[in-house]
């Protein structure tokens, strides 16, 4: 499994991303934003911990409700290829209903979520370790999505397959 970073993005920032044409130009710009100081300062790293959040909130993936399948999932795919690479989007509106979403989904009720997982979402890791490490990061995404709501950016959330 690979790792997932989320990116908030400005309307100049957004604007190579929306324009780019099939996935190897995408990854490319994305690419350079990782490489950019001034934007992965911005960025949240979810590590390998994407993967149970999003199955967590949203087993039904993306005909999931909505905004649980925004925090992972985004609202539309960018890329063309979903076996090269994931990539999702959020408008700043959004990106702000997911914040909300997160603003008031407690651990609580993610751990509940997590434990409901359907059986054949579930990692081999499942369990308390596994809970623990998502709630980490879901902590992280919080604040990140907080900060995207308050500066009105666009999110662009993607894992390299």
């Amino acid at each position: 499994m690979q790792l997932g970073l989320h990116f908030r993005l400005t309307d100049e920032q957004i604007a190579p991303v929306l324009a780019a044409a099939g996935d190897d130009a995408l990854l490319t710009v994305l690419t350079t934003y990782e490489e950019d100081p001034t934007v992965f300062t911005l960025a949240c790293e979810t590590d390998k911990a994407w993967d149970p959040i999003a199955c967590a909130l949203s087993p039904a993936g993306d005909e999931g409700p909505w905004p649980a399948r925004g925090v992972i999932g985004g609202s539309r795919s960018l890329q063309q290829d979903d076996d090269e690479s994931w990539v999702t989007y959020l408008t700043p509106a959004e990106a702000a209903e997911v914040a909300t979403y997160l603003e008031y989904l407690t651990d609580a009720d993610f751990s509940r979520a997590y434990a409901e997982m359907p059986e054949e979402l579930r990692n081999p890791e499942f369990g308390q370790d596994e809970e623990s490490y998502a709630l980490g990061a879901l902590s992280g995404l919080r604040e990140f999505f907080l900060a995207a709501r308050d500066e009105h950016a666009h999110v662009v959330f993607n894992v390299l397959h």
